[in-house]
């Protein structure tokens, strides 16, 4: 059985004081009192922190590129070259739409989009060249180059079999013409 509870001060934690009976009460000092200073026959005070040093004057190294960037200088090889990722992602649609080709009629986005991937991988490999550390993805550039430059092939023979296939339904059967 439960005993019977009068009046709610009997169930506070000892360490509780009610506000505004003890003018000397500090919020920021724990209920058990303040910390205490460490002491002993072992115990040393500790050294006294150095002098603060004035900031001197800026160092005289020159950043190795001719913008000043926002967080310090770039790590070598840390940007990437926009040409290289578009290349990349004009060359994967390409392959993409060509290999769709039976199932649905996208062909013509990667026929289109080839030409642009060689172009575009290589003017940002001749960028990435030109300027040696700066980039850091020339293998993109490359891949999205040489994507284009196949797909551009593949996509020419592709289109013209389609002629071709027109060609020859429509000579093998003159009524659908």
């Amino acid at each position: 059985m439960i005993p019977p509870v009068g009046d709610p001060e009997d169930t506070v934690p000892f360490t509780h004081q009610p506000y505004g009976q003890d003018s000397e009460d500090n919020p920021y000092v724990s209920p058990s009192g303040p910390a205490a200073q460490p002491s002993g026959p072992g115990y040393v005070t500790p050294p006294p922190p150095p002098p603060q040093v004035p900031y001197g004057p800026p160092p005289t190294t020159p950043y190795a590129y001719r913008w000043t960037p926002a967080y310090g200088a770039p790590y070598p090889g840390s940007l990437t070259h926009k040409g290289g990722t578009t290349a990349l992602t004009l060359g994967i649609i390409a392959i993409a739409s060509l290999l769709l080709t039976p199932f649905c009629c996208i062909t013509l986005p990667g026929v289109f989009c080839a030409p642009f991937a060689w172009v575009a991988g290589a003017h940002a490999k001749r960028d990435i060249e030109r300027h040696p550390g700066v980039y850091g993805n020339l293998a993109a550039a490359q891949t999205g180059m040489w994507m284009g430059i196949v797909m551009t092939f593949l996509g020419a023979l592709v289109v013209a079999g389609f002629v071709a296939l027109a060609a020859w339904i429509g000579y093998a059967d003159p009524s659908l013409v």
